[in-house]
């Protein structure tokens, strides 16, 4: 396993003029939408693709767009269960607020070369960070991911809760990570 300076990382933004070097997280889907839609993304102004990278290969990835967090009554149980999610995050819940600013972690790849190292909590905390600093420009009260039943542990370990148990039994299930604890 190779050994990583923390320190010396920094992500690059994808843009057309960098050429990208191999990678393979393991996930034929996720390996595509790099090398194929990633910079389509970028240019229609979809999402935007961060780049991590040695001399030799793509260590990791992580793509972000603007996301809407919505309490809507299907997403929940019942209306106390909706009130009770929004008492949690609202210091007025009767403003009745049904959606909230967010940015979504579209896509989260580690090349199979450097997973078990950290890259994943590094990730997060770079999107959490980025994520204050643009509460200094324009609001953002959640991160949200709709994350592989695989990666759910994962995002429960750093802090991520599921918005409901609607989708329990689906492929990816709705979470949220409530930035107002970094502020």
């Amino acid at each position: 396993m190779p050994i990583i300076d923390f320190s010396k990382l920094s992500f690059l933004l994808l843009l057309e003029s960098h050429e990208l070097k191999p990678f393979d997280c393991g996930d034929k889907d996720l390996n595509s939408f790099l090398f194929s839609k990633a910079l389509h993304y970028k240019k229609e102004l979809l999402a935007t693709t961060f780049i991590l990278e040695n001399q030799e290969r793509t260590i990791a990835y992580y793509t972000l767009f603007n996301d809407c967090l919505r309490v809507e009554d299907t997403t929940f149980t019942s209306k106390s269960a909706i009130n009770r999610f929004l008492k949690t995050f609202l210091s007025h819940p009767k403003r009745h607020l049904k959606s909230f600013p967010a940015i979504k972690i579209g896509r989260l790849a580690i090349d199979e070369t450097f997973k078990g190292l950290g890259l994943g909590r590094l990730i997060i905390n770079t999107i959490i960070n980025n994520a204050i600093e643009i509460n200094n420009h324009q609001a953002c009260k959640f991160i949200t991911v709709d994350a592989y039943q695989t990666s759910l542990l994962f995002y429960e370990r750093l802090g991520f809760k599921y918005l409901s148990d609607n989708d329990k039994n689906k492929d990816t299930r709705q979470m949220y990570l409530d930035l107002t604890q970094y502020i």
